[in-house]
């Protein structure tokens, strides 16, 4: 069965962050998903913000997604996600321990939505080639699970070298959390989920059954390929209220026909009563 969350542009700016997320839980989405950028430069010349037009302030002022959810675990029971985590950006040794921490204090409510990002100049600033993004993203994630896993781990790889290591907490979710990478549908793309993620996670602008439907069959071709031996690929699909499309009552309808595992409402920044109000027309929209 398809569940119903909530993915949130909260900020300092915005609704506080518990009080959204209590609401959320009192409005009976399942779950609460966080954007991450760690900073904005003032300058980007080679990096186009995807819907055009100027980048918003927001971009600046995203709250750090693994301090925020670890809040948001410790007063709700909603499930927690990134929506997406720019991975890259970190050290991978200590954000595999962080995340195993968040895991495990949360109970294994945690989903690990991961991505490379559109911004080179905000990449670039954490030292590492922008050009080469994707595949420093996938080598964290084999870093990651290699600590989650072993007793003793090690690793040696194009970007880090992990000496014979120990490292506990384990993730209560056993091999991890599931990893989803957030991106365009393509074929590149899919044959990277078929890698070394356990599933997508789409912004949903072909939601439309027939187009949706093919992309999905495009992911299901590359998992078979890859021959996963564990059930997926898993799907999240965020909705975005202010695009043309489908209600989001259909959204969730051909989500659930499709195979879906979780569909996100995109509620944007805002005061207390903008925020509020888009919740109830979430909730309104699919009958809750």
């Amino acid at each position: 069965m398809t569940t119903v969350g909530v993915f949130a542009d909260l900020t300092d700016q915005t609704m506080p962050l518990l009080d959204f997320a209590h609401a959320v839980e009192e409005r009976g989405f399942s779950s609460l998903f966080l954007n991450e950028h760690t900073h904005l430069p003032v300058e980007h010349p080679t990096s186009r913000f995807p819907p055009g037009g100027d980048v918003p302030e927001r971009y600046a002022r995203f709250w750090d997604p693994y301090v925020a959810l670890s809040f948001v675990a410790a007063t709700t029971s909603l499930e927690i996600g990134t929506g997406v985590s720019l991975i890259g950006e970190h050290d991978p040794i200590q954000l595999a321990h962080a995340v195993a921490t968040l895991d495990t204090l949360s109970d294994g409510r945690f989903v690990f939505g991961v991505g490379w990002g559109w911004n080179r100049e905000e990449f670039a600033d954490h030292g590492r080639p922008p050009e080469l993004r994707a595949q420093v993203v996938e080598e964290w994630v084999l870093v990651m699970r290699e600590l989650w896993t072993r007793e003793v781990a090690s690793f040696d790889g194009r970007f880090v070298t992990l000496s014979p290591s120990r490292m506990w907490p384990k993730p209560r979710q056993l091999p991890g959390p599931p990893i989803l990478l957030g991106g365009p549908a393509s074929e590149r793309n899919f044959a990277r989920i078929a890698r070394w993620a356990d599933g997508w996670i789409t912004m949903g602008e072909t939601i439309e059954r027939d187009p949706l439907r093919a992309e999905l069959d495009g992911l299901r071709r590359a998992w078979e390929r890859g021959a996963r031996e564990h059930v997926g690929p898993r799907v999240t699909l965020i909705h975005n209220p202010f695009r043309e499309g489908p209600e989001f009552s259909k959204v969730i309808e051909v989500a659930e026909t499709l195979g879906v595992e979780r569909v996100l409402y995109h509620v944007f920044e805002g005061d207390d009563a903008q925020m509020l109000r888009r919740l109830d027309r979430a909730r309104a929209d699919v009958g809750a």
